[in-house]
């Protein structure tokens, strides 16, 4: 399960020229001297059972990918305690891990070693992973080759066989197509029946319908609403072109 408890998380952006050549290139431009505080999260309190499907929305600048970021442990909270029980996979940011110039094969190994994955582990479901891609007819061929979608799809199937406990997923299956996402989704549902736990952002509200136990709405770094999706939509619908719309500089 995963429990956060009133986590916040601050940055702050520096306001002062700190490089005498910036400085000189850009002097005509005048810059605020003050530092900015932005607090990305505020206050954010909930508690992921084992084996929920939750979906994380919300308009851009709201949260989400700091959220993720917090579980994961990329990101250490300002204030407030984070717990996460089990193994964590995350897959933050499309084609981390890829090598442009390997090919789809050596790819698997390098991206399955930095999921955890032992070689021999991999070469023996090597078979599996690319069959699931369905890029078989690639596998010798240089990832800086493919398109956005066949790089997600190579991804994700590895994912499917790294995953243990909690996966976090950043803008997931973004770019693929409808027929391999209503595949990923039926993945999902049987992970879900070994009470294996999936956590993911996303501005897609029919896959948070589809698949989610739960769905969190974040906007300008605090809760909405965290409950079922049928009536998070109609949160979001309700607050769609007022709040929600209006991009904060202030709270991002």
């Amino acid at each position: 399960m995963v429990i956060l408890s009133d986590v916040s998380k601050k940055f702050v952006v520096p306001g002062k020229e700190r490089n005498s050549l910036l400085k000189t290139t850009v002097s005509s431009i005048k810059m605020q001297d003050a530092d900015k505080t932005i607090w990305a999260l505020s206050k954010i309190s909930l508690r992921i059972e084992d084996g929920e499907i939750v979906g994380i929305i919300g308009p851009n600048g709201s949260g989400k990918s700091t959220l993720l970021r917090i579980i994961a442990g990329i990101y250490k909270a300002t204030s407030g305690a984070v717990e996460v029980k089990g193994y964590t996979t995350s897959v933050l940011q499309l084609g981390v891990g890829f090598l442009p110039d390997l090919s789809l094969r050596e790819n698997i190994f390098l991206f399955g070693a930095i999921l955890g994955l032992e070689r021999n582990y991999i070469g023996k479901n090597f078979s599996r992973i690319i069959d699931f891609s369905e890029l078989t007819e690639f596998i010798n061929a240089e990832v800086r080759t493919l398109s956005s979608g066949m790089k997600e799809r190579l991804a994700f199937s590895i994912i499917v066989h790294a995953w243990k406990d909690v996966l976090l997923l950043d803008e997931a299956l973004v770019t693929v197509d409808q027929r391999f996402k209503e595949r990923c989704f039926e993945i999902v549902k049987e992970f879900k029946k070994s009470k294996k736990t999936i956590i993911f952002s996303s501005h897609d509200l029919n896959m948070a319908m589809q698949l989610c136990d739960r769905v969190l709405l974040l906007n300008k770094g605090q809760v909405v609403a965290f409950d079922k999706p049928e009536y998070i939509m109609a949160r979001y619908k309700e607050l769609s072109g007022k709040d929600l719309n209006k991009p904060s500089y202030e709270n991002i």
